[in-house]
Order: C-alpha cells, then structure tokens, then sequence
C-alpha cells in the first residue's frame, strides 16, 4: 500500500470514530435530559387534569 492510502484510510478512521463519539454524547444529553424533565411534565399533567376537572365542576 502507498502511504497516502494508509494515511487516508487513518483519517477516515478517525473521522468516523469522532462522529461516533459526537453522536453518543449528543443522544446522551438528550436522554438525560429527557428523564430529568419527566417527572416535571407528569406533575405538570395531573395539574392540569386537576385543574380541568375543578374548573368543569365550578363552571356547572
């Protein structure tokens, strides 16, 4: 093999192992994130709910 064969397959190596790790770190954050709002959202939807059904009864 020519060395600028070897040296290009050594870049796309790398290239493709950032984008891996690129890729892990962002779906990483977007789950933590995703379960560190989740018990927000639920409470905000039984608020709501609540709210919804206190406002029916007061509006009969």
């Amino acid at each position: 093999m020519r060395l600028d064969l070897v040296l290009r397959w050594i870049v796309i190596a790398i290239v493709i192992v950032a984008v891996v790790v690129l890729l892990d770190v962002i779906l990483g954050l977007v789950v933590g994130l995703a379960w560190a709002a989740l018990p927000i959202l639920i409470i905000l939807f039984v608020v709501g709910i609540v709210v919804r059904i206190i406002g029916g009864r007061r509006s009969l």
